[in-house]
């Protein structure tokens, strides 16, 4: 179909305003090209897929939103919390012991999650719709949640997007910030952070948790951390009932047992599957739309990154198009920067470019796949072909014919037959 790429901007434009009718007729006509063209409607199928995923886990609607915030208001105590509120500081340097992020900052977007994690999230912001059935059942909405991981996969993302659902404050404290060389400060500055949490309307948000909430039998730490320690759990006792608690750890293993009973939700955060990497993929590189092979070899490529190391890898693929020459036209609309990025992106561009990251920052990729990208051709294309890319995927990402990579391919199994007889 020409002009196809002008189609899909505008079919993207189209679902993003969420209109039943729109899917309707973008579905129409995915089922329509299947028959002419399967590359066309395998990316409109991928434009719905992607679309029905991100309003799963979308924003609450703007009602809903205001509803859930009221009953938060409504169940917590406390005074309102303003940009103008004193915060808490530490009392030999002056330093502020946190930082408040408040409903309307446009800092806490929903973060891309796999569908399990997506729906237990939806139900935790949901208990607030419920206050009063579950008041009957004598239990309340979740107030405490333990968010751990590996770094990069989103934790403070998420932690900031639940305040902002709940419209309410982020009060936010790297703990790491808190420890002071002076004997009983940290405590001391433990329990400020507390009062003024306690004090005001807020949640809550314990960054770099281990920092403080460390294992009391570690026989290398000092006796000082343990009465850290003992104050913490005092802390988090007496904020029950008082207001929503986040903390975030990238290090589980070393928290004290007696912490992990304080929370009520214990989230595990994984590194990105195959599917999520697939939706970061698509929206850090736009307005550039790939192709279904190019796109699947940077799924393969991506194996074992967090969604911050995503982030890094496209915008550095970004910077790689602008430094070679592969500029964005001057033009007003979207749709002609999507079509002339997806001209200029081609596949040797985008293999190039992974190589040259792989050189310059190999740990970012998971074992052995920097050097798949950076060595010989034939192994790349063994690999891509054990990872379920076909011939024609593989020469589009190779920048080979498709006789070229069966070629390549029969070498290769003769060679394999060759290794076992021997």
């Amino acid at each position: 179909m020409e002009h196809f790429d002008i189609i899909l901007t505008l079919a993207r434009i189209a679902l993003d305003a969420e209109g039943p009718r729109a899917t309707q007729q973008i579905e129409r006509l995915r089922d329509s090209l299947s028959k002419t063209d399967e590359e066309q409607a395998a990316k409109l199928g991928r434009l719905l897929t992607r679309s029905d995923r991100r309003h799963t886990m979308a924003p609450l609607a703007m009602e809903e939103m205001r509803t859930t915030a009221e009953a938060a208001r409504r169940q917590l105590p406390g005074e309102t919390l303003s940009p103008s509120t004193p915060l808490p500081s530490d009392r030999e340097t002056g330093t502020p012991l946190a930082r408040v992020i408040f409903p309307n900052a446009d800092v806490a977007e929903a973060p891309i999650l796999n569908a399990p994690l997506k729906a237990a999230i939806n139900d935790l912001l949901g208990e607030w719709k419920h206050v009063e059935e579950l008041a009957r059942f004598g239990s309340r909405p979740n107030l405490r949640c333990l968010i751990y991981g590996p770094p990069g996969v989103g934790k403070t993302k998420l932690a900031r997007h639940l305040a902002k659902q709940l419209g309410l404050p982020c009060v936010e404290v790297r703990l790491d910030g808190l420890m002071s060389s002076f004997l009983g400060t940290t405590a001391r500055n433990i329990g400020a952070l507390f009062d003024f949490a306690n004090r005001y309307r807020c949640v809550l948000f314990l960054d770099e948790f281990d920092a403080v909430a460390k294992a009391r039998d570690d026989a290398q730490e000092i006796g000082e951390i343990k009465r850290v320690v003992n104050t913490l759990l005092q802390s988090l006792d007496s904020r029950n009932g008082k207001g929503i608690t986040i903390a975030a750890t990238n290090h589980e293993h070393l928290l004290d047992g007696a912490v992990w009973r304080r929370f009520d939700a214990r989230i595990e955060m994984q590194r990105p599957t195959p599917e999520t990497r697939e939706e970061l993929l698509t929206g850090f590189l736009s307005p550039i739309v790939l192709r279904p092979g190019e796109l699947r070899f940077l799924i393969w490529a991506t194996e074992g990154m967090s969604g911050a190391d995503i982030e890094i890898l496209i915008d550095t693929g970004k910077r790689f198009l602008v430094l070679h020459g592969h500029h964005f036209p001057d033009a007003k609309s979207n749709m002609a920067k999507s079509e002339a990025v997806r001209e200029s992106a081609r596949s040797a561009l985008i293999l190039e470019g992974l190589r040259r990251q792989a050189a310059l920052n190999a740990r970012m990729f998971a074992p052995g796949r920097a050097a798949l990208i950076t060595g010989p051709i034939d192994a790349l294309d063994q690999a891509l072909s054990k990872a379920g890319l076909n011939q024609a995927e593989r020469g589009l990402v190779l920048g080979l014919s498709q006789s070229a990579v069966s070629r390549r391919s029969k070498r290769g199994e003769m060679t394999t037959e060759t290794d076992v007889h021997a």
